[in-house]
């Protein structure tokens, strides 16, 4: 899968773990005008697909999101919570 986009555009693709390169509707695939707009694709797809990248036409990663996220934020805020921290009343 080529990620640089073409002269003076972004690339949006969003991925997921089912495999979206042989499912019907495929990858999120999308070139851009602005990263403005290919970051607001992103934004608007991020619970469909469980990562979501913008890359600039030099194939550099600029911006990543995703369903991923959420799941990693409830993650961190498990591992912060203390063994001790939440007792069941009697």
């Amino acid at each position: 899968m080529q990620v640089q986009a073409p002269k003076g555009q972004y690339r949006v693709i969003g991925l997921d773990p089912i495999d979206t390169l042989t499912s019907p509707s495929g990858p999120l695939w999308k070139d851009c005008e602005t990263f403005q707009e290919a970051r607001d694709l992103a934004d608007g797809n991020r619970d469909l697909y469980v990562w979501v990248y913008v890359y600039d036409d030099a194939g550099e990663l600029l911006y990543e999101t995703g369903s991923y996220a959420g799941q990693l934020q409830g993650i961190q805020e498990l591992n912060q919570e203390s063994p001790g921290g939440s007792k069941a009343k009697s």
